[in-house]
């Protein structure tokens, strides 16, 4: 598949309960724009990304809209409500391009979680082209850490080596993880994230190294870490060094 068409479902519907404010914390300013423009921004670039479905809390659904707008974005052709849960809001987002899977005009389906701002580009091409040739594939980074389980007495357990952390965007076969879904849905299971729907089924899912710096914004020092990225990336200054990163196509 040497020119997959892709669809991209962007998660913008989480509460972000443990930054306290008015507002989603997507919508809070990282770099001089919101956090969620960063992830549009990038889906709007890549060439293989025909299509992005925003899924976005029921309420003040226009200040969405307002990002989408002002930024002015093209691919984003669906937004729509999430549901109670991370595995609901994706699979309500999949429901609004069933049409295009069944029709067979969408081959892969990247699902991305709005408060990672800072995926890059050579990474969801990399995971892109894994899923293309596997069928389904994650970024992840390698524990650095000792990871423990606590068992019976709260006593340690170790859970061994080779251990990574998952992250998104993550990458799948657009027939399989709608299929995925639609079992999921049936027997009643709801995935931690998009992957763990997908292995129930039984299928390998490969992992293709990110970088350390795709960080999830869940917690106010994440922001502070967050603002010190954009700075790196050279966001404070204006588009330039954005779009020489991220060239339009």
């Amino acid at each position: 598949m040497d020119e997959p068409r892709v669809a991209a479902v962007v998660l913008a519907a989480g509460g972000g309960e443990r930054i306290a404010g008015p507002t989603n914390k997507v919508l809070l300013p990282i770099g001089g724009r919101p956090m969620l423009t960063w992830s549009l921004e990038l889906f709007e670039r890549l060439r293989d990304v025909q299509t992005v479905v925003l899924v976005v809390p029921d309420r003040n659904r226009s200040a969405y809209e307002s990002v989408v707008r002002e930024a002015g974005l093209q691919k984003v052709k669906h937004i729509v409500p999430g549901g109670g849960s991370r595995h609901e809001s994706e699979y309500l987002g999949l429901l609004a391009i069933v049409d295009a899977i069944a029709a067979a005009s969408i081959d892969l389906v990247l699902v991305h979680d709005a408060a990672r701002p800072f995926a890059r580009p050579d990474r969801v091409e990399a995971v892109t082209q894994e899923a293309g040739r596997t069928g389904a594939a994650i970024l992840a980074i390698p524990a650095t850490e000792r990871i423990v389980a606590l068992g019976p007495g709260q006593a340690v357990e170790d859970i061994g080596a080779g251990l990574w952390v998952a992250q998104t965007p993550q990458a799948f076969r657009a027939t399989l993880v709608l299929d995925a879904h639609r079992r999921a849905d049936r027997d009643g299971f709801q995935g931690t994230d998009t992957s763990s729907v997908v292995e129930r089924l039984g299928e390998r899912v490969s992992v293709v190294a990110d970088r350390p710096d795709n960080i999830k914004i869940t917690t106010p020092d994440d922001l502070l870490r967050a603002e010190l990225i954009a700075e790196q990336l050279g966001a404070h200054e204006d588009d330039v060094l954005l779009g020489a990163l991220w060239p339009r196509t």
